[in-house]
């Protein structure tokens, strides 16, 4: 049974992870000048990439622990889609880490970054069914400017995504499976990364309108 539910859960909160719920920056690269927007916007672009493909090696590793519900996990497998997984989110953080290398370098494009100061975030939160805590943090770094904050929170999501993959990883190299609290971790995380991203998104397209 506790499988069972584990199998919906993967099911359900997977399914709400498309494409434009990730890409988080590209709406907001208008806040930096325009000579830097094409180097950061190319970079978030290969990160947000990269986290896609590390979402689907970690499908799969979910899927092995879910088929061994009926049969032996099949640890080899399974140990190559946590490393598979691992691999793909430390390059979509080099690569975030270069958007805020560039970023910082480049500063706040003046007429834009007073654009998301004096955003009325309350009207556009208004009759929308959003997650309260992960859109205080957006607002948080919104309407103080600080948009690197927004880009450094991403990364902070990504190292606690591998922070549980690499417990993962440690207990399929010994041939052990993994606590199912593990998995959940991993699935709330990465749901949670996802989101955030999706929120920084819909919010600058409606400051940048």
């Amino acid at each position: 049974m506790k499988k069972t539910i584990f199998l919906f859960l993967v099911t359900f909160l997977v399914s709400t992870m498309t494409v434009e719920a990730f890409v988080v920056m590209n709406d907001v690269v208008p806040a930096f000048p325009q000579q830097n927007r094409e180097k950061i916007e190319a970079a978030v672009i290969e990160g947000t990439i990269r986290f896609l493909q590390a979402k689907s090696y970690a499908d799969l590793l979910l899927k092995e622990y879910e088929k061994s519900a009926k049969q032996a996990l099949d640890y080899t497998a399974a140990l190559d889609y946590a490393e598979k997984t691992i691999t793909e989110l430390e390059t979509a953080k080099r690569e975030y880490e270069t958007s805020i290398a560039v970023g910082s370098r480049a500063g706040y494009a003046a007429g834009n970054i007073q654009r998301f100061k004096t955003f009325d975030y309350g009207q556009f939160e208004s009759g929308k069914e959003l997650d309260n805590h992960l859109m205080t943090a957006v607002k948080s770094y919104f309407s103080a400017g600080d948009i690197l904050g927004a880009y450094q929170e991403n990364i902070d999501n990504i190292d606690g995504i591998l922070t549980v993959l690499q417990q993962i990883r440690e207990k399929l190299k010994e041939n052990e499976t993994p606590d199912i609290e593990l998995f959940w971790n991993l699935l709330q995380r990465f749901t949670r990364t996802a989101l955030f991203g999706n929120y920084c998104t819909m919010t600058a397209a409606a400051v940048l309108k």
